[in-house]
């Protein structure tokens, strides 16, 4: 076995000749779609990147914006129970005076009643002293 010159420069050429139709033809085109890729790949990165920084901020600003609203209901709640306990105190005192003056009426109508009655028997008695007394002398 020899080493034909001939053989071995058309074995080179035809090598080199099916590198660069390879090149051309596979590699770039291989090489530039995964360039492509490895581009939208960073993109999406920085996108999520993005998205993940915006969510953090809307997290953020939520949790702020629902503190706020708590509190604010807190407090539109506590107004509104001091607002019934005022009434309540304020229904109380009136009931309290109602009650007073009720009991004032009763009491008024109580001693005007006691004094017709005084009258009346006061009146009942003197008749029935004076008709005793003629049971009395007439008898």
């Amino acid at each position: 076995m020899t080493i034909q010159l001939s053989v071995t420069v058309w074995t080179v050429i035809c090598f080199v000749l099916l590198m660069l139709i390879l090149h051309n033809l596979l590699f770039k085109p291989v090489l530039a779609v995964m360039d492509k890729r490895n581009k939208k790949i960073e993109g999406a990165k920085a996108k999520n990147a993005e998205f993940e920084k915006i969510q953090s901020e809307n997290d953020a600003l939520l949790s702020k914006k629902k503190k706020a609203f708590l509190e604010a209901q807190l407090k539109k709640s506590t107004e509104e129970i001091e607002a019934i306990r005022a009434n309540g105190k304020l229904a109380a005192q009136k009931a309290q005076e109602q009650r007073l003056k009720t009991v004032e009426e009763y009491r008024y109508k109580s001693d005007v009643e006691h004094n017709e009655i005084l009258l009346v028997l006061e009146a009942h008695s003197t008749d029935l002293a004076s008709a005793f007394a003629e049971n009395l002398v007439k008898g």
